[in-house]
């Protein structure tokens, strides 16, 4: 447990640092850097032996200040994370924040996101589907401590026995990096979207992102003014997964923050239809830029949300299509802009830190 100069070591998994950013990997990487911007000014981490173990090669860690990273041959794999990282972790307590955790290292603390793989199986390839059904639980349940990013993901976790209520701790997620960035309009004029002239979607084949019943709205005649803007995945890619974005459909392809805070800010509405969420950042991150959201109310999302948002039905094409429509009247979008953003204000990643940082003292002390 002790290390440099008798101060109590953390082990830091780095893996997810060897894959592209994800949202798993965004809240896993922030949270690393809050412990390290919270040494630097002094506070808890700042007695602690910090090490990050990582991928040797093709890893895209930032710089840390108080955190030492110690490359990890063969750091990327699987069977590194789950057999070589509890022996690089022995003598000190090991975080885990991207799911996944080795089940023969005890001295620890693992964030678990969602079930989705149970909640929604049809949504991940089957070695996926069923990798996560062995490893996850393996992880969380020899875990002294499981974090996670609401109380409907807590309640998740124990519901299919991945976690046990009572050693869970919730931390909500950050958005304000959105703003950390300028806005970059470019990808509006390369398309030549239109300020307000357009609603926002994140598209995705995952059978719970539902993005059905978005694609069903805007093919109904109502919407025929309102441009629909898909981020991510092709129309090729969302057809050949046998859903069908309407013909005049904009397709931007991945999107970096500062393009993405751009698409935000000029949005009529960004639409969330998600039957499941362990917590649903786009939401909170369109709030924080000004953008009103319509989601359904579905997994997370109320709790995260509350009533700064319209909801509308999960199957209900025509309820997403009104809710749209209704975002024109003015009085209701100022009113939700305005609750957005102050609900949005909530989830800074300075809180979460602190938070993380408070858990982390009792699991060390310990």
């Amino acid at each position: 447990m002790i290390g440099q100069a008798g101060r109590p070591r953390l082990f830091l998994n780095g893996k997810f640092y060897s894959g592209a950013t994800n949202g798993v990997s965004r809240v896993a990487d922030r949270l690393i850097r809050e412990l390290d911007r919270l040494a630097v000014a002094g506070e808890a981490p700042a007695a602690w032996d910090m090490r990050l173990l990582l991928p040797r090669a093709r890893n895209w860690a930032p710089p840390f200040a108080a955190i030492v990273p110690v490359p990890q041959w063969r750091g990327h794999s699987q069977a590194w994370e789950q057999f070589g990282l509890p022996i690089a972790a022995r003598g000190g307590v090991l975080a885990s924040f991207a799911n996944l955790a080795p089940g023969f290292h005890g001295n620890k603390l693992t964030m678990v996101h969602d079930v989705q793989f149970r909640l929604s199986p049809e949504s991940y390839p089957a070695k996926l589907r069923w990798g996560y059904r062995l490893l996850v639980p393996r992880g969380a349940r020899s875990s002294r401590t499981v974090l996670t990013v609401s109380d409907y993901a807590r309640d998740s976790l124990a519901t299919f026995g991945v976690a046990r209520a009572e050693a869970t701790r919730v931390i909500h997620n950050g958005a304000d990096h959105i703003l950390e960035t300028t806005a970059d309009r470019v990808v509006l004029e390369r398309h030549r979207l239109i300020s307000g002239g357009y609603a926002l979607m994140f598209g995705s084949v995952a059978a719970y992102k539902n993005a059905a019943v978005v694609f069903a709205a805007f093919a109904r005649a109502e919407l025929a003014g309102v441009q629909l803007v898909v981020i991510g995945p092709s129309r090729a890619t969302l057809e050949a997964a046998q859903l069908t974005p309407p013909a005049n459909t904009i397709f931007v392809g991945g999107i970096d923050d500062a393009g993405l805070r751009a698409l935000y800010e000029q949005a009529h509405c960004l639409l969330y239809p998600s039957r499941t969420e362990g917590f649903g950042l786009p939401p909170v991150e369109a709030m924080m830029c000004g953008c009103p959201v319509i989601a359904a109310p579905a997994g997370a999302i109320p709790e995260v949300c509350r009533d700064a948002v319209i909801y509308a039905g999960v199957d209900d094409a025509q309820e997403w299509a009104l809710a749209v429509l209704a975002l024109r009247e003015p009085g209701l979008r100022a009113a939700k802009i305005a609750g957005g953003q102050a609900r949005a204000r909530a989830f800074s990643w300075a809180a979460a830190g602190t938070k993380l940082a408070s858990v982390l003292t009792d699991l060390i002390g310990g």
